[in-house]
């Protein structure tokens, strides 16, 4: 039994929470394939030999390891000259009315890199030459297309990490000069490598931080007008806790709501909410994820909204209104007010105070520093391994007599018949037997407790210093609106996304991006908090389809249409775009190939 009449109530609100966790394509297998090493790669391989040729020297065994060198290099030609592994293009539909996020471990191999399988057989060889291996390529690249906002970031991201470390070595020719000359030239050499090294080490752990056997490393930042990326790996000394898997095959893995950030250009710190990484597992021990935060969520004027609801909680006062009451709802509330749906917004109109005279317009600047406090990182537990307790039968057999008496079915399909009397009491009921199961299990009513989560402790402090990048970023106003003017006002896409600027106070519209084929644009998977906001990925955006629907009507009729199971056969006689032709309340095409 759910709550009914709540889900009906909030059934506006509940849309982003779907758009959000829907992905329109397909999900891409995460396949093992061997990839042809890009020449960073290749060259910091032929370093990391040459390094262990030194290492090994200076130790007395360079016949051996030059031998298994060799091997290496052999082994490394043979595997990074192998064919590479396909994954899907992502244009593919899943013509289907819901996604549903699937609780089932999905069992993959993941495929390393040539370097890679090198590098770590170079390392359980001998675990002293590890310390001294220099990185290979980035996170973002090792992440490539199963981000959910996925691209080249090495166009626009700054590496926040020193992946390429250069190595001075004599010239073997010149050691046979004179050896007080050779001597000198030596100690100098080591000198200088050693605080060549020292800054870099310095600069390393500033980015990398290890809190009881966790080592969480920052590795590249891209901020751009629409959102900030931060890409990252968090490694365990112990193995990876079994992870809940999402539909698009992610492990879902967030940062605590206990994690604050704080801009320089803020008066305050802010919490991280909904901080869910998009990323994936490298091996038992090792995830790689990019923490997406929207430009919204960085131009908060926390202490502006704080003010703003202490004067509008002491407006609803003086109305009689008590918002901390437990019958209390915004239906009631506009009913008091006078006004057909509650919003903020429309204060004003009834009197109210006005949002803009308590919160600044923020902008995020081109060059700011952000303090990163991440506290703990949470993962939901597969099903299998969640040990929420169900609902104690005492308490639902006391539901089922309250409603017995009261002579109310208990058969959801029967709820609409109710009367709106009956509904009120099987509201009551539900939320009573829903107090009394939290009162019995006072943990399970937090969103991630010890029975749906695994945490690992921690305290990881950065300080980041970013520079806003607006290369390949295009604005347009497109002005998708009804008479009143509610709807599109203007559209931003960037290199990774596409975000549409809504007016609509009253939520009476959805907004639909089509790309260049009139296909569904995608969100983006967990990465996304915003359900106007479109990723890119490979589809052609060319030109765009925007429309501005009746939000009852897309629900109920014009969705299902493109989500339907024969889809590919209706499209035949009328196309989706075809439809919103003719029922959209109004809409556009924009065209983006002209900015190239």
């Amino acid at each position: 039994m759910q709550e009914r009449d709540e889900v009906i109530m909030a059934k506006k609100l509940d849309f982003d929470k779907e758009k959000n966790n829907r992905n329109d394509n397909a999900i891409e297998e995460i396949m093992q394939a061997d990839f042809p090493l890009p020449k960073q790669a290749e060259d910091a391989k032929n370093e990391a030999f040459s390094r262990i040729r030194e290492m090994a020297a200076a130790s007395g065994h360079a016949e051996n390891t030059e031998n298994m060198v060799q091997r290496l290099q052999e082994k490394s030609t043979e595997k990074s000259t192998g064919s590479s592994g396909k994954k899907s293009t992502g244009t593919a539909k899943s013509h289907k009315k819901f996604k549903t996020v699937y609780k089932t471990v999905y069992k993959t191999a993941l495929g390393l890199t040539a370097a890679a399988a090198v590098f770590s057989a170079v390392c359980i060889t001998n675990p002293a030459f590890a310390e001294n291996i220099p990185l290979v390529g980035n996170v973002f690249k090792q992440l490539g297309n199963s981000l959910g906002f996925y691209g080249d970031y090495s166009k626009y991201a700054k590496q926040l990490t020193d992946s390429t470390e250069v190595i001075q070595s004599a010239d073997p020719d010149e050691s046979q000069e004179d050896g007080s000359n050779s001597q000198s030239a030596q100690a100098e050499d080591q000198n200088t490598t050693e605080n060549n090294n020292a800054d870099k080490t310095k600069d390393n752990e500033s980015y990398s931080k290890t809190v009881d056997g966790t080592t969480v490393t920052l590795s590249e930042v891209y901020c751009n007008e629409m959102a900030l990326y931060l890409s990252m790996t968090i490694h365990t000394e112990d193995k990876f806790p079994d992870t809940f898997i999402t539909s698009d095959g992610k492990p879902n893995i967030k940062l605590s709501e206990n994690s604050t950030v704080k801009y320089d250009y803020m008066d305050g710190k802010s919490n991280l909410f909904n901080a869910y990484l998009d990323g994936k597992m490298l091996d038992d021990n090792t995830y790689a994820g990019v923490l997406r935060i929207p430009v919204e969520d960085m131009t908060v004027d926390e202490a502006g909204w704080t003010k703003f609801y202490e004067v509008r909680n002491a407006f609803f006062k003086e109305k009689g209104i008590d918002v901390d009451s437990e019958d209390f709802s915004f239906d009631k509330l506009a009913q008091a007010l006078g006004m057909d749906e509650y919003s903020d917004a429309k204060l004003p109109q009834v009197g109210g105070p006005a949002i803009s005279d308590y919160v600044k317009d923020i902008k995020v600047p081109d060059r700011f520093t952000m303090e990163l406090d991440l506290k703990d990182i949470v993962g939901t537990l597969p099903d299998d391994q969640d040990t929420t307790p169900d609902i104690p039968q005492d308490l639902r057999d006391e539901y089922n007599q309250k409603m017995a008496e009261h002579g109310i079915s208990t058969d959801d399909a029967d709820y609409e018949s109710l009367t709106e009397e009956q509904k009120d009491l099987e509201h009551q009921f539900f939320t009573e037997m829903w107090n009394e199961y939290y009162e019995r299990y006072p943990e399970a009513n937090e969103g991630d407790n010890r029975y749906n989560s695994w945490t690992l402790k921690g305290d990881w402090k950065f300080n980041v210093d970013v520079e806003k990048n607006t290369s390949d970023t295009v604005e347009k106003d497109v002005n998708v609106v009804d008479e009143n003017g509610d709807g599109v006002l203007s559209i931003t896409k960037t290199p990774f996304e596409i975000t549409m600027k809504m007016q609509d106070p009253e939520t009476k519209y959805v907004a639909v991006m089509l790309d260049a084929n009139g296909d569904i644009m995608p969100y983006g998977g967990v990465a996304n908090g915003n359900a106007d906001t479109y990723a890119i990925q490979d589809r052609d955006v060319s030109t765009v389809y925007i429309y501005l629907c009746d939000y009852y009507e897309y629900m109920d009729e014009l969705k299902g249409y493109y989500w339907s199971d024969d889809y590919e056969e209706k499209a035949k006689t009328k196309t989706f775009k075809q439809l919103l032709d003719e029922r959209a309340v109004a809409g556009t095409e924009v065209h983006f190939d002209a900015d190239k």
